[in-house]
């Protein structure tokens, strides 16, 4: 069966144990997927010969994996919603446009996964949670959004009719602003990537090979930058050896919905280091790579994500 037949859709789930028929089918770039993990535990004893296996008893399963496709205004509010944990939304134009305020919360949100290959096998992983995304950008390309995380269960189940959104995924272009301490660099830099992790892990209890709980450890937002290297952006060398904080802001502006609105993404990361810079030498320009990450600020907290579109709520 041919691969281009594949599709996977998404639904949000209420209770960790109660999975839902999806709604949402998001058009995904070649990615691994979710796959199982089953461990196999080799059943030894000492009978009178050489193999380590007598036979064999199942141990712990996963589900786990993620997928990478255009970054699209709408179905981009699930994935936010998922690791974020916390949306807060706001009427923008009534009836029309709403704006989204996702903020870190240690208790997350459920996705149900329908991952349907080639026509001929369709799976539903339930209670799956983003635990990990990442906003990519280049010159010339769609921005892309690749993420990754756990489920609890996987079950057969007969493949929804697809539905996906119809506005357009954001482009390079449609980057409004990208600034390093209120000064926006977009001008200058060649790609970028902002990664959001939030140290998703699974719990096995006795009585079950699946998981029972799913929990987080400390969460972490970095990224990279490539700019031209100029008399402005060599300060950024300077950033590194004096350890000064910066903010951090990405800011994507796309088709214009409503009467004046305009479907968006602004990330911001309050405070961040620059950990390395990068100047290699080459017959083209020179340029400077940047790596940082970022810290808690008191009033903003470590990362968060404003969404701007014509959802009503997630």
């Amino acid at each position: 069966m041919e691969g281009i037949k594949s599709v996977i859709s998404l639904g949000q789930q209420t209770l960790y144990s109660t999975p839902v028929t999806p709604t949402v089918s998001i058009p995904v770039l070649p990615s691994d997927g979710i796959q199982v993990v089953q461990d196999v535990v080799d059943v030894e004893g000492i009978r009178g010969s050489a193999p380590k296996a007598r036979a064999f008893s199942r141990g712990k399963r996963m589900f786990e994996g993620g997928f990478e496709l255009p970054l699209y205004p709408n179905s981009i509010g699930y994935l936010l919603k998922s690791i974020f944990g916390d949306v807060s939304p706001a009427t923008v134009e009534a009836g029309a446009v709403y704006k989204h305020t996702f903020t870190e919360a240690i208790q997350k949100c459920f996705l149900t996964i329908e991952q349907s290959l080639a026509g001929a096998m369709t799976k539903r992983y339930s209670a799956y949670i983003v635990g990990n995304l990442k906003i990519s950008g280049k010159v010339g390309e769609l921005i892309t959004v690749s993420f990754s995380g756990k489920a609890k269960t996987e079950a057969d189940a007969t493949a929804i009719t697809a539905s996906f959104e119809t506005p357009r995924a954001f482009n390079f272009k449609d980057v409004d602003e990208l600034s390093i301490g209120g000064t926006d660099v977009k001008a200058k830099v060649q790609d970028f990537e902002i990664e959001y992790e939030i140290g998703l892990e699974v719990f096995h209890g006795l009585g079950d090979y699946e998981p029972s709980v799913a929990y987080v450890k400390q969460s972490e937002a970095k990224g990279k930058m490539t700019l031209y290297l100029d008399s402005a952006t060599k300060s950024y060398y300077e950033d590194v050896l004096a350890g000064t904080e910066r903010e951090i802001i990405l800011d994507i502006i796309g088709d214009v919905i409503g009467s004046a609105s305009a479907n968006e993404l602004k990330v911001t990361l309050p405070k961040c280091s620059i950990d390395k810079t990068d100047t290699k030498l080459d017959f083209d320009y020179t340029a400077v790579a940047l790596e940082f990450h970022g810290r808690e600020d008191v009033t903003n907290g470590l990362i968060k994500a404003e969404l701007t579109n014509t959802i009503a709520a997630y």
